[in-house]
Parts: structure tokens; sequence; C-alpha cells
């Protein structure tokens, strides 16, 4: 491959990762990339006195593709097919692709389960990828506050950014926004979720397929297909619904198949589901004549479509109470035409995953283990304006000046450091690098000049790139970033690394 083709390459990969746009491959068909190997741990449990895992791979998600499918297999292999073309689709794909060998989760003593968590495997995936399918914030989120605490807007702090845009905003900044009420700022609650892929270890899941049926666990070059409740409507919802399905009234989480295939050849784990869009894709995986939508869910008639149907009803009838949760997640839901669930150019994913605990302690609060989380939330960027630069290092320094030596602070000495209180479940934004203390070293993250400033602005932007390899191309020696003395392909990955690390 030539120098050129491979700059292509890696530029393409760089701002995808660092501008998390999604990737339209064709009118039904979505790819949105997170930075390849930046997983790291950050622990829920208090004090930081649960067990650790010693050899668990750190789940690490680097793509999810959404597409618009169809199949000529769908009711027995509805993973073989096409992106669908023409029209709306009937079914979506969903693809979830993580580095190296994961497996299926085990149960993690929940509902009165064991404690098994390597029942599948040695590196389960635990985790929730959510899915705002209308790019609507006001609609979707969590019915209550604990399980918002688990999701995308109540931990991306750990991880020492703050999700950019206007739902940011909503995100959790320190572990204390956790005990605010829904009407309270910044609502957590309302995430604008509308469903959501899930591996929590509180099910009841067994494999239905595999494609070596003597693996007793899942390893390099498996191929499993899973049966559980593992896709969901967002539970805010359930006082607006009138279904009578699922685990509770209300809810909306069907038994679906979710496959988990390892390649030796990429080192990647592809977690895939392919579920129906409408009825006819639920005619389609069932094989069972297409049915109309109803409240009390027969087989064959599981849908996106009839779990939002029964919203645009019910928001258009005037039946939820104004006040409501219910009805502030929902309202926005009428007199919309059903059809919009299936612009999947509307739908955006976010995702918080991560690890569990190898074993089971009665002093341990701590359920996961996170480890990666995205899309948006660039490490340093706290105040959600997609820039990382000194007006986020201010607010370090503001912090530290407010709380350093108060109640708030863990060694209650005024020494420029603060430390955060029963770290692990809790936690602060301004902990940029996740070591329970917000000091210089956080302070440091922002120092300039920084390397991978390339252009001098003061700023981290996609600009320094571009800068970066025009030097680089005109073989400025200011793009040997490695100090080998010349110019390699290698400068380029040393001066992404540094970029992505931010300054």
């Amino acid at each position: 491959m030539s120098i050129q083709r491979r700059y292509l390459r890696i530029v393409a990969g760089a701002l995808l990762c660092a501008l998390v746009a999604p990737h339209s491959f064709a009118d039904d068909a979505f790819e949105f990339e997170d930075c390849d190997h930046d997983a790291v741990m950050r622990r829920t449990d208090s004090h930081y006195m649960g067990p650790m895992p010693s050899t668990q791979n750190r789940p690490d998600i680097s793509k999810i593709k959404i597409r618009g499918w169809q199949s000529l297999t769908p009711e027995t292999d509805p993973y073989s097919g096409s992106e669908s073309s023409g029209g709306l689709p009937h079914l979506v794909r969903i693809d979830v692709i993580l580095s190296g060998v994961i497996n299926p989760p085990g149960p993690l003593g929940l509902n009165g389960m064991a404690f098994d968590p390597f029942q599948f495997g040695n590196n389960p995936l635990y985790g929730f990828i959510e899915f705002d399918i209308d790019n609507d914030k006001d609609t979707g989120g969590d019915l209550t506050q604990g399980e918002a605490t688990l999701h995308y807007l109540g931990n991306a702090a750990r991880f020492g950014g703050r999700p950019a845009g206007a739902i940011g905003a909503r995100a959790a900044s320190t572990s204390g926004d956790f005990y605010w009420p829904v009407s309270h700022p910044p609502q957590i609650q309302l995430s604008g979720t509308d469903w959501i892929m899930g591996f929590c270890g509180c099910f009841s899941s067994l494999p239905v397929y595999k494609a070596n049926p003597n693996e007793q666990t899942f390893g390099p070059g498996s191929t499993w297909i899973m049966e559980g409740r593992f896709f969901k409507r967002a539970s805010a919802y359930r006082d607006a619904s009138l279904m009578i399905y699922g685990s509770q009234a209300g809810l909306y989480d069907p038994i679906v198949r979710v496959r988990f295939q390892h390649s030796i050849a990429q080192e990647e784990t592809t977690v895939t589901l392919v579920y129906a869009l409408d009825a006819i894709g639920a005619s389609q995986l069932s094989g069972l004549p297409v049915q109309p939508y109803g409240t009390n869910v027969a087989s064959g008639r599981s849908s996106i479509s009839e779990g939002m149907y029964d919203l645009i009803v019910q928001a258009s009838s005037g039946n939820i109470p104004p006040g409501s949760l219910a009805y502030e997640v929902t309202n926005r839901w009428g007199g919309r035409p059903i059809q919009t669930v299936q612009d999947l150019s509307r739908w955006k994913p976010s995702f918080i995953v991560g690890m569990s605990y190898p074993t089971y302690e009665q002093d341990n609060d701590g359920l996961y283990i996170w480890t990666d989380v995205g899309f948006n939330a660039r490490k340093g960027d706290l105040n959600g304006d997609g820039v990382v630069d000194m007006l986020d290092r201010a607010q370090v320094q503001a912090t530290i000046e407010e709380n350093d030596g108060s109640a708030s602070d863990g060694d209650i000495s005024i020494n420029g450091s603060v430390q955060i209180r029963n770290f692990g479940s809790e936690f602060s934004l301004y902990d940029v690098n996740g070591d329970g203390l917000i000091n210089g070293a956080d302070l440091a993250f922002y120092n300039v000049p920084c390397a991978a400033d390339f252009d001098h602005s003061g700023t981290l932007s996609t600009l320094d790139i571009f800068a970066f390899l025009n030097a680089w191309f005109d073989g400025n020696m200011r793009a040997d970033f490695d100090h080998s003395g010349g110019l390699a392909v290698q400068d380029i990955f040393a001066f992404l690394g540094a970029w992505f690390a931010g300054c």
C-alpha cells in the first residue's frame, strides 16, 4: 500500500474518531467510530476496595454500524443478507465492534440469579448501547434515577470529559448529581434515549447456536447466538404505555437473539442484532403472517414501530397527565408518522461499557468496572464545547480553589489537591486523569505549549492534524514527531497518539 493511501486511511480514521460524526455509506447505512485502544478502568466500588480482575480483556468499542437490512433467510439466518436499497427498510442491523475477544455476559447475582460472570468465557461484556432514534433529546430516557446512574450521561465524567452539544448539560459532573430529582438540573434521566441494547447481567440468557457445538466457553474464532432480553424500549416510556408485555407491564423488552462473533484475522468481536423496524420485518423474522400492532403482543409481532406506535397513540390521545415524567418524555411523539422510526439517519448512538468484578463480596457495592465511553465525550472537554482548551483548565483550577481543605476534600488539608471522598462510587468530571485527586496533574493536562497543538492556536482541533500532515508531506522536520532524525509513517502515528491524548 502506498504512503499516500496509508495517509488517507489514517486521516479518515482520525477525523471520524475525533468528530464522532456518522459516516453514511448508503441511504440506510451509518457508521460511528470511537478511538481504538482507549479503554481504561473506571471502578465503581466505594473506597477503591473491590477485587480487581487480572486477566480480563477490557471491553473497547471501536465502531457501531447501523444499517437498514434485507435477508433472503430472515427466519433462519437473518445475519446473512445485504444493506436495504430503495424504500423504507423493514429490518435494522446493529453491529457493535470491539477489540479482542469479548464474550457474552454471565449473571451478576441480580434478580435471584447466581453470580457467575464468566459463565460463557473470561472476557464478558457489560454495559449499555443507547439509541436516540428520533434525534430529539426531549423524548425518552430513564424511569428511575438508579437506571440513569448506570447509563451514558451518568458516567461520561468518569473519563474526564463532558458530552459535546446540548445534551452535555444533562450529564453528571460529579456523583453528587445522582441524588437530584428529575426536575432539578442536570436531569440525567432525560437522556433522549429511546431504545437500549443492554448487557446488564440481570436477566437469563442462553446460547441457542454455536458454530462449534462442543465449545464450553466463547474464545478466539467463536460464533455464538444468545437469546435474552438484550434490546428494550427506554423505561421512561413505561407509564405512558398500554403495553402488556415483557418483564413488567408498560415495558417493551422482547426476547431477542444477539450474535457474538470473533474474528481471529481482525482481532475483534462483533456483537450483532437484527431486529424488526415494522410489522413486515417482524413477519420476516418470525415466518408468521403480517399482524396489526396491538398492546398485548403476540409471537411474531415485536418491532420498533409497534413499541413506538403505542406511544404515538397515547401522546395523541391526551391521556397522559401533563407534568408527569411520562408526559415530558412522550408528548413530542404525538402526531408523528410511525415511519419516523425507519429513518435511520436520525439514529444517534451512545454507550458505556465495561467489565465485571471477578468475585462477589458482600462489602463490594460496585456492579461494573467501566472501560469505554462514547460518543462525543472528549477527555479534557469539561464545558462540552467540543474543544479542549484553557477554558476547561480554568474549571479545574476553580474547583481546586473552591474545595481544597473544605469538608468535601478527603484529606481536609489546604495543599493544592482535592481528594475525592469514597473514590470509586464517587467521582468528579474535574479529575481529568481519573486518579481520585483533583490537582496539578489534571492542570498539567492542559499545559501549553503542547506538541500536539501543531498550529500553535492554544487549543487542539482537527486543524492541528492538517497542519502536521502538510508539514510531513513537505518534508518539514517539525513533523519528526518521534525525534528519530527522519520522517516516517511512525511520526504520523506518534502525532495522532499525542493529539488524542490531549494537552
